[in-house]
């Protein structure tokens, strides 16, 4: 077989068509510099939504589409360069292989109302099943809304100002619009109606250049005007990157893990000690930096130690760590484990707290989006006989679930005081959750995570750019703090102001600026979505009719 029929083989093969959508659409996101893909990305698997006539070859074709976005977009989740840990690896690969069922009806209710009402009553479909799919998979405890499409253009400054108003749903929103205006403007010249149909193709091509541009020009309007926003005297943030191995944070690597733990402590005194002459107001240190239950009589060296820190800083300290609740028997989660000899029971919680410079410790926020499978087996409380056998090596598995958001009130030096909340690692890519802070007055959102599971691929880099999307829907500046991931400041148009690199130890002092005021999208939540999902509902109404009407 020569190269050019091999070639055109390719061409007219659905799968490679299917394929081709899924690489360009994971090729898009971050840390990729060329996001613009996924404004062609569908177009290929357009081709097939449009001609296949089989349900269960248009099944298989989508699950090939949507099998080569997870592999290219979350590849890392299984950590399989770092560590190698069975269970880690065994929860990456079935994102990788599952999840794209999450989302296979959607596609295929698209694919129905196409075969039942045409090419535009199914690529709008195909829109609005896509859009609803993203809205109802950023909730419940199977949600994993890393993969909405308009995350893909979180490193675009200019075009995520609108998510202000849309939230990254509205990114999808745009992406989709593009690829299909692109598709129909292409099937006109494709299928020979071109020049005839000169009007409408030029339509579409200005359709497009519209859809293209106008958020762009929003932007960069926005840009010179977001600074001019309600805010309230600065504040100065102090970040420790520590970059302590996690597999050495628990003691997994340690012959003696007290003498491990020891040294963690040490080295977030150190490095915290490097800012006491920048005079920082609040100094962040990372997901579970102190790795024992600091707050039990048992472990009260380690909270005097950070009293210290704190007195000593003049600042007040906020941590990571893990923070356990005692039960009866009778009254405990599911989820909790028995000790030995007694009728209790104990939960932990993956937590963050805060201790200000004359001691007082602040209420403790207990993570309440844990991460499935790694951190808690999806809906516990039903398949409790999963628990055990499902845990992963490094002993974080099966968290406690945390009930409500916490926001927190930190003095300043100046004698002001700022409001401000603290999310824990993978909460951060929850935009309706993230606003729930902003609602309840946070001026300033704070990001604790680790991000050092992964080696150096796209895990990190995708999480701290996702911030810049966070900042823009609600018009805060955020402070991320990672173990060995990438921490950052990201000023409120989701500008990267500073940041570490990946692995590194580090301590610095930067500026951040709180903020009273509330976007639309903090205000009323996710539109976009609520309108796709009615879009949905009323095309499938709409198709259903039409079928019972051609059966009569």
């Amino acid at each position: 077989m020569d190269a050019q029929t091999l070639l055109s083989r390719l061409y007219t093969s659905p799968v490679a068509r299917s394929v081709l959508s899924g690489l360009l659409l994971g090729l898009s996101f971050p840390p990729s510099p060329i996001s613009s893909l996924a404004f062609i990305a569908f177009i290929p698997f357009f081709t097939v939504l449009d001609a296949e006539a089989s349900g269960w070859r248009m099944a298989r074709f989508t699950y090939f589409f949507l099998m080569v976005f997870h592999a290219t977009t979350v590849y890392w989740t299984g950590g399989f360069t770092h560590a190698n840990d069975g269970w880690m690896m065994v929860a990456g690969g079935g994102l990788l292989l599952l999840h794209p069922f999450f989302l296979l009806p959607f596609v295929l209710a698209a694919w129905y109302s196409r075969r039942k009402a045409g090419r535009i009553i199914g690529l709008i479909g195909f829109v609005c099943f896509w859009t609803a799919f993203e809205y109802f998979h950023a909730r419940g405890e199977f949600s994993f809304p890393w993969i909405s499409v308009g995350n893909s253009q979180a490193n675009d400054i200019l075009r995520i100002q609108m998510a202000e108003f849309t939230s990254v749903q509205g990114l999808t929103l745009h992406l989709l619009a593009f690829n299909v205006l692109a598709y129909l403007a292409l099937m006109e010249v494709a299928e020979g109606r071109w020049p005839a149909s000169r009007g409408r193709t030029f339509g579409l091509a200005a359709a497009m250049i519209t859809v293209y541009v106008a958020p762009l020009l929003w932007g960069s309007l926005r840009m010179d005007d977001v600074d001019r926003g309600n805010v309230l005297p600065p504040t100065r943030v102090g970040i420790v990157q520590p970059d302590v191995d996690p597999w050495e944070k628990w003691g997994m690597n340690s012959t003696d893990k007290w003498t491990s733990y020891e040294r963690q402590m040490l080295l977030l005194d150190s490095l915290t000690r490097t800012l006491f002459s920048e005079r920082p107001d609040l100094v962040v240190w990372p997901e579970t930096a102190i790795p024992v239950w600091m707050l039990l009589p048992g472990y009260r060296s380690y909270l005097d130690h950070v009293k210290s820190v704190a007195r000593d800083a003049e600042a007040t300290v906020m941590t990571g760590l893990p923070h356990v609740l005692f039960f009866a028997k009778s009254e405990a989660p599911v989820t909790a484990k028995p000790i030995a000899g007694s009728d209790t029971y104990y939960e932990s919680y993956n937590s963050a707290t805060l201790i200000d410079p004359s001691g007082n410790v602040g209420p403790v926020y207990k993570k309440v989006i844990l991460v499935p499978f790694a951190e808690r087996l999806p809906y516990a409380e039903t398949f409790r006989f999963l628990i055990e056998p499902l845990k992963w090596g490094v002993g974080i598995s099966s968290w406690g679930m945390g009930k409500d958001t916490t926001v927190y009130t930190v003095g300043t030096r100046a004698g002001d005081s700022v409001r401000l909340s603290v999310m824990i690692c993978y909460e951060s890519v929850y935009p309706n959750y993230v606003r729930e802070f902003t609602r309840k007055g946070a001026q300033v959102l704070t990001v604790i995570t680790n991000d050092s599971w992964w080696d150096r691929t796209s895990g990190a880099y995708q999480h701290v750019a996702f911030a810049s999307i966070r900042a823009a829907e609600n018009r805060r500046w955020i402070v991320q703090c990672a173990n060995g991931g990438v921490s950052a400041i990201v000023d409120p148009n989701g500008r990267i102001v500073r940041r570490s690199r990946l692995y590194e130890r580090a301590a610095w002092v930067g500026v951040v600026i709180p903020r009273t005021d509330e976007t639309f999208y903090v205000r009323h939540g996710d539109v976009v979505g609520l309108v796709n999902l009615f879009g949905a509902g009323v095309l499938s109404m709409f198709v259903a009719f039409k079928r019972l009407g051609r059966g009569r």
